[in-house]
This record gives structure tokens, sequence and C-alpha cells, in this order.
């Protein structure tokens, strides 16, 4: 990172000012306000609907996963009505 002047690169001194960040930085409300209590309750609403998930999308990945575990429960059900 650096300023190009005439063809070379010089350093600047403060590049961690220039850098974007890698994420966006949230504003989060002050402890004991009712914005902090709506903010924990929306954030707790929204842990418990995604526990367990991995958000999957139309991937091929995902398609292959659905398609083994199809298999691996009609096969689980097969055996054990062949073993009963």
């Amino acid at each position: 990172m650096g300023v190009i002047v005439g063809g070379y690169r010089l350093p600047v001194a403060n590049h961690k000012k220039t850098h974007k960040p890698r994420k966006p930085q949230h504003h989060l409300p002050k402890v004991g306000t009712p914005e902090n209590d709506a903010y924990r309750l929306k954030r707790s609403r929204e842990d418990v609907l995604d526990f367990g998930l991995m958000h999957p999308g139309n991937g091929l990945l995902t398609k292959i996963l659905g398609g083994l575990a199809v298999i691996f429960v009609v096969g689980m059900i097969v055996a054990f009505i062949f073993l009963t």
C-alpha cells in the first residue's frame, strides 16, 4: 500500500486509516436502554431461528449432501424392515 509518484511506490505512514475495514462496524446501543433491549431481543430471536442451520443455497454441494442424506435414511428404513 502506498502512493505512486513518478512510477515509484512511496510508503504511507497512516495506511491503517486508509484501509477499508474487513467487516462493517455496527453501532451497539448503550447497556440498559430500550434500544439495547430491542437489539438483544432481535438478536436472540435470530439465534433461535438460525440454530443449527447453515443457510443452504442452490449449490451443488447442498444437493449432493441432501441426496446422500435421503439415500442414508432410505437405507436405514430398509435395513430396519429386513432385520425385524
